[in-house]
């Protein structure tokens, strides 16, 4: 039977449950993945000591060369289970060792906080800034698409609608804050969370400079970009500073918030604008994995005009697989929900 090797947590922050969240959860994952774990970083918030109320613990722990058979598997499992034991919010990513000093690393290699293990952060080359365009561009959809009530095939109209016209914050609240003590109150932290990656994603394509924190992004967008939306960034982020990511109480803050709010729609759409040229050009050039990817995007946003089917339609017939299919569907989704349908020949 393998020894399980004792916990001693070498990076500390200045808030104990913190600390005690961190200690039981390292523990039982070295229990449930003896000799198999490098490393554990925390990432995010926490470790840059920009941590608010109702900030997340990230996590990041790297095992050893390549995973196992199965392993992430059981990785997917011991985290949705482990998250409801831990008295703070607690997202766990799992990486390995061999990609990171294949494919190199950003947060991680440059803000992160070594909690046990063996630091390799000088041996993780910076990821270079074509795959770091790619993560950054990618990420704010996930954050639009899931605050709209859509059906599962439906791809979201551009341009946006309000997550809720008839809310107070236009539906931006969507998610709950849980306090420890199990109450619930609205949360700004999508917000938050999206003025930040749009500001990422900006700074990466126009600057392409990196950025590896919320108030580094802030900061880069006003250095690098300081356009019509970096005031917006700014104050969505410093009601974040000055608040927490609970929704505030005071009347006068809550009216000054609902105007950010109305505000954040115009810089969504202004961004998918920018993102249908990024997924065309991704499309039509580059490994497969990437043209896939920007092929599946596609069909998730219903674009007006007929640029994003003729670019799709061209691809279902000619591209490799999986291309080939992945064009076709999306094709199917566009047309089902309101793409006009090419007549047949």
């Amino acid at each position: 039977m393998m020894e399980v090797e004792d916990v001693t947590l070498v990076g500390m922050t200045e808030d104990m449950n913190v600390n005690a969240t961190l200690y039981g959860f390292v523990g039982l994952a070295q229990m449930a993945f003896p000799g198999r774990v490098l490393s554990y970083f925390m990432v995010g918030s926490q470790a840059t000591s920009e941590a608010v109320g109702a900030s997340d613990i990230d996590v990041v722990m790297i095992f050893k060369g390549r995973f196992h058979e199965g392993e992430l598997e059981r990785f997917e499992l011991f985290r949705r289970y482990v998250g409801p034991l831990c008295r703070m919010p607690l997202d766990v990513s799992a990486t390995e060792e061999a990609r990171l000093l294949e494919d190199g690393e950003v947060n991680l290699k440059e803000s992160s906080l070594l909690l046990m293990g063996e630091d390799i952060r000088e041996r993780i080359p910076l990821m270079p800034k074509d795959k770091w365009l790619r993560y950054c561009m990618h990420r704010p959809f996930i954050f639009m698409e899931r605050s709209r009530a859509h059906a599962d095939d439906e791809p979201l109209r551009h341009p946006f609608s309000f997550p809720d016209a008839q809310g107070e914050l236009y539906g931006y609240d969507h998610r709950e804050h849980v306090e420890a003590d199990g109450t619930r109150h609205r949360s700004i932290k999508e917000l938050v969370t999206l003025a930040c990656r749009l500001a990422t994603a900006l700074v990466s394509l126009k600057a392409e400079a990196y950025t590896f924190s919320k108030r580094s992004a802030i900061e880069a967008h006003r250095q690098l970009i300081n356009d019509e939306w970096t005031p917006l960034f700014e104050e969505i982020y410093a009601c974040r500073t000055r608040g927490g990511y609970r929704v505030p109480a005071d009347p006068k803050e809550r009216e000054h918030l609902r105007a950010l709010c109305a505000r954040m729609l115009e810089a969504e759409n202004h961004f998918l604008g920018l993102y249908k040229d990024y997924l065309l050009a991704e499309l039509r050039a580059g490994e497969m994995r990437d043209r896939v990817m920007a092929a599946r995007r596609l069909g998730l946003i219903l674009y007006s005009g007929d640029e994003v089917l003729t670019a799709l339609r061209e691809q279902a017939a000619t591209a490799e697989e999986p291309l080939r299919e992945e064009a076709r569907e999306a094709i199917s989704r566009l047309e089902k929900h309101g793409a006009p349908v090419r007549p047949a020949a």
